[in-house]
């Protein structure tokens, strides 16, 4: 995303526009503006063919970045790949240039991308397959990429500008939190061989257009490609899909992971991981957007630009609700285990989750069992209950709630999330096992999610067991 205060300079009067066009041949009349976003986009025609301007402010890109990108587009034309070529202007440049008392403006042109536009509520399970299968294609091609230009921006990179960011804005506190959290997961991430490779990273149904006759799709915009693991794009064209969280989304989400799997290895601990990447790119998005906030002279500012600043800010607050919190596992001691049972449920969630903290203390004490206390930061928020099976050495979760005054701010997940990884850390197991109430929908929906595999139920109870 620009800052708005480009955008603002950038079309008023489609001056820079204007005068980037020269550059390259046209025709008189036809350049018209399509967006403004990361990039300014325009649309013009020559010989009867349509093309695209895409040109940037020097602060949002740099001509070594855009050339880059360049390198690794033409390389995919020579393997086969569908996306859309460059055109060079009139001086036999791939970039132009353009100087103005505002700074410098980094312009490209493209031609037309081939295909034709597929909302994802219009795709047909081939469609999503053959978008599975398409982005395998991309992620193969890229693993025998060898750029001969400076290397594109990686993870590490977005890390370093996301810090940049925040460090100008030192009441992001949650944001800095959840920084910290993504940084280290992902400084513990294997990057290896198979799995990492240049992606595109936006490799949603508005960057892509669907070839009936080649059942594949064209891509286009590579502008935000990182070197960062595959499933960071799986993630990233998934997105929307995840958002809807329905049986019909979950349906098509298997049929692109089917197709993708077509064609290209992609092992399921990975698919766990999507959840985990998605942090990732909110957080990165997040502070692309409060970048594009800054400076903005709101005095001169037209009502579109206002407009959109008050859109932009809702955007980052739905963003900044959605940090997961830091979640701890502690001991239960004699300085909190009488906070631990004023912990309960809401009044609804009591028929299945019946028994009270205080009884699963008891219980633990007496029967072997490791009770512990969930805390967000400082604060006291849940309670869980592990206990292995002396006979096959799995590892059963026989308790995990949240108190009602804690519930829907994501530490269901991240505290379950963290209750495996330290069952996992502290006895080695290769399993876990986890019973809920067959009317517990929320529990079913979670523990699915998070790899929960139903292994027997009867007329009470449904056990899952998860694979570690």
């Amino acid at each position: 995303m620009m800052t708005l205060m480009n955008m603002l300079r950038g079309t008023e009067n489609d001056l820079p526009a204007k005068e980037m066009i020269k550059y390259w041949n046209h025709e008189p009349g036809t350049l018209k503006l399509v967006r403004a976003s990361s990039n300014f986009i325009y649309t013009f025609q020559w010989n009867s063919k349509h093309y695209y301007l895409r040109f940037t402010h020097e602060e949002d890109n740099s001509a070594e970045n855009i050339q880059a990108e360049l390198d690794f587009m033409m390389y995919l034309l020579e393997q086969g790949y569908e996306t859309v070529a460059p055109a060079r202007s009139k001086q036999g440049k791939w970039i132009e240039t353009l100087s103005t008392g505002n700074g410098k403006y980094h312009g490209v042109v493209f031609e037309q991308a081939q295909g034709e536009y597929v909302p994802l509520e219009k795709m047909s399970e081939l469609q999503f397959q053959h978008w599975g299968q398409t982005l395998a294609r991309l992620h193969n091609f890229s693993e025998t990429y060898a750029p001969s230009t400076p290397a594109r921006k990686s993870w590490v990179d977005s890390l370093q500008f996301i810090l940049s960011v925040l460090r100008r804005h030192p009441e992001e506190h949650k944001a800095l939190k959840e920084y910290e959290r993504i940084e280290a997961w992902l400084s513990e991430l294997s990057f290896g061989v198979g799995h990492t490779g240049l992606i595109h990273f936006d490799f949603e149904t508005d960057n892509i257009f669907y070839m009936k006759e080649k059942s594949r799709y064209s891509a286009i915009d590579f502008d935000d490609s990182m070197y960062h693991w595959f499933a960071m794009d799986i993630t990233s064209a998934l997105r929307d899909l995840s958002k809807q969280n329905d049986e019909e989304s979950k349906k098509n989400i298997d049929h692109f992971i089917n197709g993708y799997r077509s064609v290209k290895r992609l092992d399921d601990e990975y698919i766990k991981l999507l959840p985990e990447f998605q942090r990732f790119s909110d957080l990165y998005g997040f502070a692309r957007l409060l970048r594009s906030l800054e400076n903005l002279d709101v005095s001169i500012s037209p009502e579109w630009a206002l407009q959109l600043k008050s859109k932009l800010e809702g955007i980052c607050d739905r963003i900044r609700d959605g940090f997961h919190p830091h979640i701890a596992l502690k001991t239960i001691t004699e300085n909190n285990w009488y906070a631990c049972t004023q912990l309960e449920v809401s009044n609804e969630q009591k028929t299945v989750f019946p028994v009270p903290v205080v009884y699963w203390l008891a219980e633990s004490a007496y029967c072997g069992m490791t009770p512990l206390a969930l805390y967000a930061d400082e604060e006291l928020v849940g309670f869980s209950v592990y206990s292995v099976d002396p006979e096959d050495g799995s590892n059963w979760i026989m308790a995990f709630m949240i108190d009602q005054k804690s519930q829907n701010r994501g530490f269901g997940r991240t505290g379950m999330d963290a209750l495996i990884r330290t069952i996992k850390a502290e006895h080695h197991c290769d399993k876990i096992v986890i019973g809920h109430r067959i009317e517990n929908e929320r529990a079913s929906n979670l523990y699915t999610s998070l790899g929960f595999v139903e292994v027997s139920r009867n007329e009470v109870e449904v056990v899952r067991e998860l694979i570690v």
